[in-house]
């Protein structure tokens, strides 16, 4: 009996992830450059009510946000970046890819980029697949 009570806390759980994700309208927000993250739904924000961060600094794909966290960029969302004002506020929230362990989440416009750890390098084999697929 508390097994079944325990699966509907987290069928509760999940849903409320699902909603919160859809409010945030995070469902359609990542771009189309890679097949395999176009089909992935979004992310759950990990923490919904948490302070957004900024960019305290950009180089290229390194990025370093205001609470001191340093990612690195997936190459093809580095232009995306670009547009980024330091005023550009995000949610970082943890991602269920085999490459990717993190997306940032830009809160104005809802698009999210992929990133992992700035000590860590992306695996070249994947980064090469992923442009050859267009």
């Amino acid at each position: 009996m508390s097994c079944t009570v325990h699966e509907k806390q987290q069928e509760a759980i999940e849903r409320e992830r699902r909603e919160k994700s859809l409010e945030l309208g995070l469902e359609d927000s990542m771009a189309a450059s890679d097949p395999v993250a176009a089909v992935q739904p979004a992310p759950p924000v990990k923490e919904p009510d948490a302070a957004p961060l900024r960019l305290d600094r950009h180089d290229a794909s390194d990025i370093q946000l205001s609470d001191g966290s340093r990612w690195r960029v997936w190459p093809g969302d580095v232009p995306v970046t670009l547009q980024w004002l330091p005023t550009t506020e995000f949610l970082v929230s943890e991602a269920d890819d085999e490459h990717c362990s993190h997306v940032l989440i830009n809160l104005a416009d809802k698009s999210r980029i992929r990133v992992i750890d700035a000590e860590r390098a992306w695996p070249i084999e994947h980064v090469r697949a992923s442009f050859k697929a267009g």
